[in-house]
């Protein structure tokens, strides 16, 4: 009896000691989630809030950098787009740094960036077309209050921002956050 007393101590102790690097790697696995969260609310906040800073206060600009997409004609909807656009890019960017509503921005950020890569991805088709110009060879302002650039910088950098919106929209490790409405 006491033979098999020892057994299961040393069994329950190896299994302890087999098992402890597991926990370790899971809560490192975690730490790590939490913290590629942090990185990517923040890139994202600092991004879109930059975006929205410089087009809050030119509304007629941002219109005529839309306008150049040759999507929308000169309507109504082209200035209530140019309006209230960076208004909205700035809500998500502040959402973001504090917190509150993250899955709810998020949401709408990985909403914008398809529809931002989508005209990107359009208007350098039309380039290419019209001007007959390489891919690589495009290069126009995309309207997004950063210089002009490469249109495939451009692709890349807005599938890069997708990308991390997607991972806010599905991650489940938020830290430093201001509102939480469930456990």
């Amino acid at each position: 009896m006491r033979d098999k007393n020892i057994f299961i101590t040393e069994v329950s102790a190896l299994g302890e000691l087999l098992m402890e690097p597991a926990l370790k790697r899971d809560f490192n696995r975690r730490a790590f989630n939490q913290y590629l969260v942090m990185f990517a609310r923040l890139v994202l906040a600092a991004v879109f809030i930059y975006a929205a800073a410089g087009k809050i206060d030119k509304p007629l600009m941002f219109a005529e950098q839309i306008r150049e997409y040759k999507i929308l004609d000169l309507s109504p909807l082209l200035y209530i787009i140019a309006i209230v656009l960076p208004w909205i890019e700035l809500l998500c960017g502040i959402s973001l740094i504090t917190g509150v509503l993250i899955r709810g921005a998020s949401f709408t950020l990985t909403a914008m960036n398809l529809g931002f890569l989508t005209v990107i991805v359009y208007k350098t088709f039309y380039e290419m077309a019209s001007a007959d110009v390489a891919f690589f060879d495009v290069f126009f302002d995309c309207g997004c209050g950063f210089k002009p650039t490469h249109a495939w910088k451009k692709i890349l950098e807005d599938l890069g921002l997708l990308g991390l919106s997607l991972l806010l929209l599905f991650s489940r490790e938020y830290r430093f956050i201001l509102l939480r409405l469930r456990k």
